[in-house]
């Protein structure tokens, strides 16, 4: 039985409990008092067992999670107690969350939020693939409880954990550090835990101005699962009514920091960010609006497109921005993490294209405090270096 397993069949018994089986051994060695022992060294003696206990709970994020935030113990650990994040086997009333249709049971596992992002983890079980087949699922997921309502919208991917992850060069390789080893078919995923199990996972951005994340409720609605064929489209295998409100939690640990520092190879001032271990948002501001836009317009016919208000034309290809987006961080004791930003968004904040943002969630935890600089690309055509900008 592996820690994991063993501390959920511990959940919900008597602390009392834990506390006299924590003084447990192999050996069986029975510990008399003498009856001259004071008072207060009793007291001393049940307020240390009650500590042990209290020491051995520990917060086991799901592997979904563990995969999607690459994180110490130490970080699952602060981030759960925090309130950040929420273990839902842990909870007395798990049973409740765990919702079965047509022989499959889906249930939620692991949330982690921050004020700009969700992170969220369902275990499946009962669902059959083979090991060389990609599972795939119809779901659908939004903020509130008016699914209508613009304030309901998200911006969010969601797929069933592979077993993979990205290593601090950019590279995918699988959770235990192994390379990744396809079959005859190219295929090398590991969706399938050790007993037969999925897991599910969604990342939601809030839309600026519209929803939020923190103290949110989010709806989750699995309609369907099934596999994906040679030719990357979904066929549907079982139907089903698979669907979830969960409430997330009210707590971020976010931190705001005033930089002003001109960002290398570009025309753009970093004013300030806001970050959490899970996600950041930066602020520019662009010195020379007009001549922004001209290279604006350049990267965008580089691409074939125009981008609306720098020609009045139609918008062609409006992801292009030319701002500078992030990339990673350089850490107070010269480590690179060059990798580690991954979805988000981008964008100017007014029409004058005075002023931009950027917003990306974290492929991992970072701790907020040993982070010297923010590493960016100069712009987000690509075919450029990354630059440096110390923030502390």
């Amino acid at each position: 039985m592996k820690s994991r397993d063993l501390y959920l069949s511990m959940v919900g018994i008597d602390d009392n409990i834990l506390a006299k089986a924590s003084r447990y051994s192999e050996k069986r060695k029975i510990i008399k008092f003498n009856k001259k022992l004071s008072f207060v060294a009793c007291i001393c003696m049940i307020l240390l067992a009650t500590a042990t206990a209290a020491a051995a709970i520990h917060h086991f994020w799901g592997r979904g999670m563990s995969g999607m935030l690459r994180s110490t113990d130490a970080q699952q650990q602060e981030l759960t107690e925090q309130g950040q994040a929420i273990v839902y086997p842990e909870l007395e009333d798990y049973s409740s969350y765990q919702v079965t249709d047509q022989g499959i049971t889906i249930a939620p596992d692991t949330v982690v939020v921050d004020d700009r992002f969700a992170y969220v983890s369902f275990k499946v079980s009962g669902f059959e693939i083979t090991e060389h087949e990609e599972p795939g699922a119809d779901v659908d997921y939004y903020l509130g409880d008016d699914k209508e309502s613009m304030n309901s919208w998200v911006n969010g991917s969601s797929y069933f954990f592979d077993g993979t992850m990205i290593d601090d060069n950019g590279m995918a390789i699988y959770t235990d550090g192994s390379p990744l080893e396809s079959d005859e078919n190219g295929f090398f995923g590991h969706y399938l835990d050790e007993n037969g199990d999925l897991e599910y996972v969604i990342q939601i951005q809030a839309v600026d101005g519209l929803s939020e994340i923190l103290g949110n409720t989010l709806h989750v609605d699995f309609t369907a699962l099934g596999v994906y064929g040679g030719k990357t489209e979904f066929s549907s295998q079982v139907d089903g009514n698979w669907s979830f409100e969960l409430e997330l939690p009210k707590v971020s640990s976010s931190q705001t920091i005033t930089v002003n520092k001109d960002i290398p190879d570009t025309d753009c001032t970093l004013t300030s960010i806001d970050i959490s271990p899970v996600s950041i948002s930066v602020t520019y501001k662009i010195n020379g609006v007009e001549k922004q836009s001209k290279d604006v317009k350049g990267l965008s016919e580089a691409v074939g497109g125009v981008i609306d208000g720098v020609t009045g034309e139609n918008v062609q290809d409006d992801d292009i921005t030319g701002l500078p987006t992030v990339s990673g961080f350089v850490l107070k004791d010269g480590t690179r993490m060059p990798y580690v930003a991954d979805a988000g968004s981008d964008g100017y904040t007014d029409d004058s294209r005075e002023y931009g943002v950027c917003t990306r969630g974290f492929d991992r935890v970072v701790d907020i405090s040993q982070i010297k600089s923010i590493l960016f690309w100069p712009d987000d055509l690509g075919n450029c270096e990354l630059v440096e900008v110390e923030i502390q």
